[in-house]
């Protein structure tokens, strides 16, 4: 994926991030709400997502949690195994 001054594109879809934003209604750091404040933003503007390799984390954390926190077990919905698909090659 193209990086600009250290952030990564990911190329999810209007669907996934609207899916991503039903995972959570609370968040407990500030790094959380910016995130959260970032994907409103992308669904509001129709602007790339572009994020930094914390946030990238954050997402990553998300979906194991979705998943049961175990990455072994089977993944219940077609748009978290999308989601997952593409985050997971850019977490190297």
């Amino acid at each position: 994926m193209p990086t600009r001054k250290h952030l990564i594109e990911l190329p999810l879809t209007r669907h996934e991030i609207r899916c991503i934003l039903s995972w959570r209604e609370e968040w407990l750091w500030p790094d959380e709400m910016r995130l959260v404040n970032k994907l409103r933003r992308v669904l509001e503007k129709a602007e790339p997502l572009d994020v930094s390799k914390i946030q990238m984390r954050i997402l990553w954390g998300w979906a194991e949690e979705e998943m049961g926190g175990h990455l072994g077990r089977p993944v219940r919905s077609t748009e978290l195994r999308a989601i997952v698909a593409k985050l997971e090659p850019l977490l190297q």
